[in-house]
């Protein structure tokens, strides 16, 4: 254009209308096609051969009943039951010897379904005849038989049971049950013709190794006695398992201890009558009292005590009878205590006689020491001989209850299996496949979808689902002036937000000229230069409250898939408002400088873009932050999480960043021709190599509606 405008821009958008009305023409055709394809494969399918699927459950557990147990949960029941033992079983039953088991007792073979000559062996045969065929014989019948009878067996474990279950797919439903129950039949059989292997071979290993330790037992034994005999160690006490030296010597220390308790019991018996006749007191003591003397003599003291009380009633002490009776009472006493002597003379003798006796024990004792000392080396060799003896002899034991045992269950045909149906297969009514109705209904489904998907294709790739939209024109460019856009604000109170109404931006200096000049050519130029730390600041303070438009750039570069980060660092903590989540006091870059929250508390997503914002915080911002070291670390470390960093400073704050800034963006409310934009816009030259960009916001009365081909635009 020789005016240097642009002109119409034509841009296209989805017409879901004429999509819809595509649909809706195709539907009276594709409708009866999906009916007659419907019909069509409900009736093919009831020519296909019926397959019928029977089934079958197995439960694995120990076939050992209580009373024929031997013994606890040995390590081998244990793995049978866990879940690895189970799945053992599964290929067991899975097993190519049981198939052949199960193909040659039911004869299948002989059944077409089995083994039917197909195609290719009837054009082999016919080569074979000229000498150019591939052989074929039993073994390739057995191998087909054998391979159609795997596809049709399925086995299984039941999760979290110790159940297996068996199906067998036929077209007969007869044979598909009779070939299960074969199948569980035939697996009981292999596992008791298992045990029956195992206990035979059991028995003739145990024949043949109790010959040979019974040899051992006899010749362990004979040792023990050989060397006990020649050793002198024969055994005494109640069970025969004490050797005689250790039985003297224990014998002759319970004769010690006996008769030192009867020395201290003699000893302390004549101190007693000892201590009495001293005194001159009562004989009260049970020695004395015990002896015949002293009873006899103690009945006359009685009888005499009696006459003299009876006289003195009539008589005088002087009288000669009262006189004559005291004196038979005063030798009667000194006879008491003549007995009383010979008493302590008794029990003297028994004290000394329980001496002499302890002087001989004692040297005895001495000697049955010395006797088991010696004794002792040759019992501790003994002591080996019999535990090697015990162990041969236990051995053996445990080897003759085993064989017990096997042969018991031999004889008497006992072979309990490690598992037994709980669910015999019944012959099936209804045919596993095909299932007529939901095949053809979900394959008519299937179909109609894709024939929705392919009108809906076809016409986007012609275009007639698409319409044309035709955006005005912005604004022409105003040569020779360093603007890289401008925008319309309107008016919201203290803070005015960024309005999407009326974007009318001019030529940038460094775009080329036939560039669409608009906030999208701004953010294309950001993107294309890849500028990764940016600043923005106002080129002049405002007069009333500041436009947002570092939000607005954020949310610009955020659709076009960009990781964007908007710091906002001044004062009035207007970003934060209008991006974060409502809350009267958020936590921000104030409490992360000083260490109060951490990067995911400080980090808030917008409310309209996939934005990210760091508020200003609740804490006062410390002065000299531009060359706080803190600060660059937090920046450093955002660098290598997003694409593009808005620092949105104030004047001063950006002259001091500017340095380590990849773009510097000036928002001016002023034309890009005024005095204070052009002293702002040479301040920052001089201040950084950073690549300069003015966004001029025009701001619009409050209440003012925007034009409509704005908002389209």
């Amino acid at each position: 254009m020789s005016d240097g405008r642009l002109g119409p821009i034509d841009d296209v958008e989805l017409d879901m209308r004429a999509l819809m009305r595509a649909l809706g023409r195709a539907l009276p055709i594709l409708v009866p096609l999906f009916l007659l394809f419907a019909v069509g494969l409900y009736v093919g399918l009831s020519f296909v051969t019926p397959r019928y699927t029977a089934e079958t459950k197995v439960l694995i557990e120990k076939g050992e009943s209580s009373i024929t147990q031997t013994g606890g949960d040995t390590e081998e029941s244990r793995a049978l039951l866990d879940a690895e033992g189970v799945a053992s079983q599964v290929q067991l039953i899975d097993s190519r010897d049981l198939a052949m088991t199960v193909v040659a007792k039911l004869q299948l073979d002989k059944l077409p379904e089995f083994y039917a000559t197909p195609v290719s062996d009837f054009i082999n045969g016919l080569l074979s005849k000229v000498g150019l065929g591939k052989p074929s014989g039993d073994s390739v019948r057995e191998e087909r038989v054998l391979q159609r009878f795997a596809e049709k067996l399925e086995v299984y474990s039941v999760d979290k049971t110790r159940v297996i279950n068996i199906s067998f797919s036929s077209s007969d439903p007869v044979l598909a049950a009779k070939v299960t129950n074969t199948i569980a039949e035939e697996y009981l059989a292999l596992q008791r013709e298992a045990t029956r292997v195992a206990n035979a071979d059991a028995t003739r290993w145990l024949d043949s190794q109790i010959g040979a330790l019974r040899a051992r037992v006899n010749t362990a034994e004979a040792k023990v006695e050989t060397f006990r005999a020649e050793s002198g160690l024969f055994m005494g006490g109640q069970n025969n398992n004490v050797s005689l030296p250790q039985q003297r010597l224990s014998d002759l220390n319970t004769e010690m201890a006996r008769l030192e308790a009867a020395r201290a019991s003699a000893d302390a018996k004549a101190e007693q009558v000892r201590k009495a006749l001293a005194a001159g007191s009562d004989f009260d003591i049970p020695e004395v009292l015990d002896s015949s003397l002293v009873q006899r003599l103690r009945e006359q003291q009685v009888s005499l005590r009696a006459q003299v009380a009876q006289l003195s009633a009539t008589l005088l002490p002087a009288h000669p009878r009262i006189r004559e009776l005291n004196a038979q009472l005063a030798d009667l006493d000194s006879q008491v205590r003549q007995a009383a002597r010979q008493v302590l003379s008794s029990l003297e003798g028994e004290v000394a006689t329980a001496k002499a006796r302890e002087v001989e024990i004692a040297a005895d004792i001495d000697r049955a020491k010395v006797a088991t000392a010696q004794s002792n080396g040759s019992e501790v060799q003994l002591r080996a001989l019999e535990r090697e003896a015990v162990a041969e002899r236990e051995l053996l034991e445990g080897y003759l209850r085993r064989y017990r045992e096997a042969t018991s269950r031999q004889d008497g045909d006992y072979l309990p299996a490690n598992a037994r149906v709980i669910s015999r297969a019944a012959v099936p009514l209804e045919p596993s496949f095909p299932r007529r109705l939901p095949i053809t209904a979900a394959a008519t489904v299937a179909l109609l979808l894709l024939s929705l998907a392919f009108v809906m294709v076809r016409e986007l790739m012609s275009g007639r689902a698409l319409r044309r939209v035709i955006v005005e024109p912005p604004e022409p460019a105003e040569p020779g002036l360093p603007v890289d856009g401008r925008m319309r604000w309107s008016d919201g109170g203290d803070v005015r937000r960024m309005m999407p109404a009326a974007p009318s931006f001019a030529q940038p200096q460094v775009l080329p000229p036939d560039m669409q000049d608009s906030l999208r050519a701004l953010v294309d130029r950001i993107v294309a230069t890849r500028s990764h730390r940016l600043v923005v600041t106002m080129a002049e303070p405002p007069a009333a409250g500041r436009p947002l438009a570092a939000v607005a750039l954020a949310r610009q570069l955020s659709r076009r898939g960009n990781r964007v980060l908007l710091v906002d660092l001044h004062a009035d903590g207007a970003d934060g408002a209008a991006m974060a989540p409502e809350s009267e006091r958020l936590t921000g870059f104030s409490n992360l400088l000083a260490g109060e929250v951490s990067f995911a508390q400080a980090i808030f997503r917008d409310r309209s873009s996939r934005a990210h914002i760091i508020p200003r915080g609740t804490e006062p911002l410390p002065e000299g932050l531009a060359g706080d070291a803190r600060l660059a670390e937090i920046l450093d470390a955002l660098d290598a999480t997003y694409d593009h960093i808005l620092l949105d400073v104030d004047r001063d704050m950006a002259e001091a960043l500017a340095p380590t800034a990849s773009t510097i963006v000036l928002v001016a409310e002023a034309l890009a021709s005024d005095p204070r934009t052009l002293t702002a816009h040479e301040t920052f030259t001089a201040a950084t190599k950073a690549e300069i960009l003015l966004l001029i916001a025009d701001t619009a009365p409050e209440g003012e509606a925007p034009d409509p081909k704005t908002e389209a635009a």
